[in-house]
């Protein structure tokens, strides 16, 4: 028996790096997983191997309201429900520059479309699978929203615009949707893979 035996997660960009460790482990305690993607399926690999059949990896755009919309409705139409939501799914600074850690690019030297890549991904993305997935977690009473972020000195980088800034709003928007939940059996809380975590 798993810690998350019948529980029903979805966890955005979970093809590969973090999301793609999350999905595991929830799938290795026992949880049924959907993964999404935005260019390709991914294959989760986990023990033991009932796992597979445990998950379900999609190709949708977190941008795009009604791809998530479609996410949480295949994922209760598979699994019948919906637990947890992990919003992982991101643009990081590769999209600004292959040497951003090197060599800082100031803020208005990043191109306008990039920065609005980068935003609509990190920022829109998790509201607009929030707002998909919560209208049914209140009708079960409960559920979780974990969003990941990283740590607050990165969010004051320099060079680190416009994803540091993306991660300071992806924090302000945990807060706030804890609040908006509080009562509701609805937890929101965010994830720092960087060492830090807080509870909203």
């Amino acid at each position: 028996m798993g810690k998350l035996d019948g529980k029903v997660a979805i966890v955005t960009g979970g093809g590969r790096g973090i999301g793609r460790a999350i999905a595991e482990g929830y799938v290795r305690e026992g949880a049924r997983v959907v993964v999404t993607a935005a260019r390709e399926r991914s294959e989760i690999v986990a023990s033991p191997p009932r796992g597979r059949r445990r998950a379900l990896a999609v190709v949708a755009d977190v941008t795009d309201p009604t791809a998530c919309e479609r996410v949480v409705a295949d994922t209760i139409a598979r699994f019948g429900r919906l637990d947890v939501l992990v919003n992982n799914a991101g643009r990081g600074m590769k999209y600004i520059s292959p040497r951003f850690l090197t060599e800082p690019t100031r803020f208005w030297e990043v191109e306008p479309a990039v920065w609005r890549m980068v935003i609509d991904t990190n920022v829109n993305g998790p509201f607009l699978m929030a707002r998909a997935a919560v209208p049914h977690m209140l009708g079960y009473g409960a559920g979780a929203i974990i969003n990941v972020t990283m740590n607050y000195e990165t969010m004051k980088r320099r060079g680190f615009s416009p994803y540091a800034p993306s991660k300071a709003a992806l924090e302000s928007e945990t807060i706030i949707w804890a609040q908006d939940l509080e009562g509701t059996g609805i937890t929101v809380n965010e994830f720092c893979p960087e060492g830090q975590r807080r509870r909203a």
